[in-house]
């Protein structure tokens, strides 16, 4: 079994917290980092890549690992939810939250049953095989980048969103593959104050990027810029992981890192759950930062338990990870 890094799932922990948090109400707080808390995943995905299989047994491996968690954790937030409906049916096969960019109405949404988030998991399917092209053919790797970069503006005219991330997948790629780069020139050990420099500039930058949202094709004012981003954000992330670790607030998020996928699949039962608790104990107040904070404890701790759960028993541990 491949070793795992510690400063790596101590990126996920925070990348799993961070992404909790743009579905809670606490979303407002974290504002800076929607440049960064999904593209944090593909970044790590591509610094870990190994190259020792071939490429159809990379693939498949992959393959598996990712579209099982899909189906089984749909079909649980099917059952939670008790959404049976053809429309969510359909959005599973299909795997976005609605058809049409977010500011186009009416719009068609899918996944409503508290499963929106796993779009994720087919995009990183798409995109673990753009990156093993680019990745096993070294002869043409600099034409696939600069064609999946082409591929990534024509698809901002595509008049829909296109299953399994088809149109931002190629992005990601390329997100994955500044990963594999960052690891390869051990660009980890850069000075303190060169980060310093670049949290700076993702700062500033950010400030004009504009709407930012991966799963809806919203890259803001360009497609360049959240690009950027999304490596600034993914490395400053990734190299402050590297100074937590062995530190209470490291072994923290190491522990969420380990089970972000279980997180990400069935966070947004425990925060409806718990957004509806505080509405049935407090029918008077609406909900504020607090309750939003709250939601990310709940859903974090939840599907924390969830995961452990589902590990401690080999049935489920095979029928819902393929382990």
């Amino acid at each position: 079994m491949k070793e795992r890094l510690e400063h790596v799932d101590i990126a996920k922990g925070i990348g799993i917290v961070l992404v909790v948090c743009s579905h809670s109400d606490a979303l407002p707080l974290m504002w800076l980092m929607m440049g960064m808390f999904v593209p944090i995943f593909f970044f790590c995905s591509g610094y870990t890549c190994s190259m020792k299989e071939s490429f159809r047994t990379s693939m498949a491996r992959r393959f598996k690992k990712l579209i099982i968690p899909y189906l089984f954790f749909n079909a649980v937030m099917l059952l939670v939810f008790w959404h049976f409906s053809v429309r969510e049916l359909v959005g599973i096969v299909y795997s976005r939250y609605c058809l049409y960019p977010l500011d186009v109405s009416p719009n068609v949404k899918f996944l409503t049953s508290g499963n929106y988030p796993m779009w994720f998991l087919t995009s990183m399917i798409v995109s673990y095989f753009l990156f093993y092209l680019i990745t096993y053919n070294e002869r043409y790797k600099y034409i696939l980048i600069l064609g999946y970069g082409v591929l990534t503006v024509v698809m901002t005219l595509c008049p829909i969103l296109l299953p399994w991330s088809l149109d931002t997948a190629p992005l990601t790629d390329l997100v994955m593959y500044a990963g594999m780069e960052t690891r390869r020139r051990v660009l980890i050990g850069m000075n303190g104050w060169m980060v310093l420099l670049l949290s700076l500039l993702y700062i500033g930058l950010h400030c004009v990027s504009g709407d930012l949202n991966l799963s809806v094709r919203m890259y803001g004012t360009s497609v360049a810029l959240y690009f950027v981003l999304a490596i600034l954000g993914s490395f400053i992330v990734l190299w402050g992981s590297k100074y937590l670790e062995g530190t209470v607030v490291g072994k923290c998020f190491l522990t969420l890192g380990k089970h972000s996928l279980t997180i990400f699949c069935i966070e947004m039962a425990f925060i409806v759950w718990t957004k509806e608790l505080y509405h049935w104990a407090f029918p008077e107040y609406e909900v504020n930062y607090l309750t939003g904070l709250f939601e990310i404890l709940v859903a974090l701790f939840g599907g924390w338990l969830v995961s452990v759960l589902i590990h401690k028993s080999k049935f489920l541990s095979r029928i819902s990870y393929a382990s």
